[in-house]
């Protein structure tokens, strides 16, 4: 199969890369070939300058993994206008290209289960069948985020090309991302449980990651958003826990929300803070099995 993958050397990129080496025909789309020379070895590179003049008919399969990282700066309203517009105009860029060629490949789309909204707790669950606000009256970033990310999906939508939306929980993958945010301080002995530790976290490990959006590529019928995230979302105290375990640290810290609405802003209250209960229904009704479902299993896996 021959897979367009834009964004390929974030985390969720270089996961999908691995995992499909040798299995597929891959193109890595870039912004500064610099940057994608460590992956020349194993895939096509090819810059964003570069695409205009590229045949769309030359592929199978589009990913769209393309968006500034949510969490590397405290949002100002520059930042939180540039996580927008990364993942907007990429999106509108890749349409135009297809849409120019009236080439119809599948197309994937990364999302983030923030769509759905924060919650304090896991007073509710949420799947791909709960209400989202689509007139864009939102009360938090996350989620004006991933709305304004699917809305721009429309055209692809409107001319024919079968669209999948990929709405990611948190990634956990040794030393990368969440866990190497994390890790220094857990290994060190202090975790900490975050004000009562009741918010909600959405989680999937990297392998189930990589194996479903596998089984999505490889069931064509499958359109339309889908929860990449595990079956069983935890409370941050239960995550706490979990990792202290797994790295054999003790867990006797609590840090108030309020410190951590201090040092982040608004991004700390909605990243940490508060969270989602995320249920991978319409995966789960595909007949999707996930290897690693339950957090202790899911971190012992990357951290033993």
């Amino acid at each position: 199969m021959r897979i367009l993958i834009a964004g390929g050397t974030g985390l969720i990129g270089q996961t999908l890369i691995d995992f499909w080496r040798g299995a597929h025909e891959i193109t890595v789309l870039g912004r500064n070939k610099d940057k994608l020379l460590p992956l020349a070895s194993q895939v096509r590179l090819v810059t964003w300058d570069e695409l205009f003049t590229i045949d769309a008919h030359g592929f199978d399969v589009v990913i769209n993994l393309c968006g500034r990282n949510i969490s590397d700066k405290r949002w100002s309203e520059k930042i939180k206008a540039d996580i927008i517009a990364s993942r907007v105009n990429t999106t509108q860029q890749l349409i135009h290209w297809l849409t120019l060629q009236k080439a119809t490949p599948r197309y994937f789309s990364a999302s983030a289960v923030g769509i759905y909204g924060l919650q304090h707790e896991m007073n509710q669950m949420y799947d791909e069948s709960s209400p989202i606000a689509w007139d864009g009256l939102t009360h938090d970033f996350l989620s004006t985020v991933a709305i304004a990310w699917e809305k721009a999906l429309k055209p692809a939508i409107d001319a024919g090309i079968p669209v999948t939306i990929l709405r990611f929980g948190v990634v956990l993958k040794r030393w990368h991302g969440f866990l190497k945010k994390l890790a220094p301080s857990f290994q060190w002995g202090f975790g900490a449980v975050i004000g009562e530790g009741a918010q909600p976290l959405s989680w999937i490990h990297h392998q189930d990651l990589a194996q479903a959006v596998d089984f999505l590529i490889n069931h064509p019928n499958l359109i339309g958003p889908f929860n990449l995230c595990s079956p069983h979302p935890i409370t941050q105290k239960a995550f706490a826990t979990s990792f202290a375990k797994a790295l054999k640290r003790p867990l006797w810290l609590t840090l108030p929300k309020r410190v951590i609405k201090l040092l982040f802003g608004q991004m700390g209250e909605e990243l940490i803070n508060q969270g989602q209960a995320v249920l991978p229904s319409t995966l789960n009704a595909a007949g999707f099995e996930f290897k690693y479902p339950r957090i202790d299993d899911a971190l012992s896996k990357e951290l033993i």
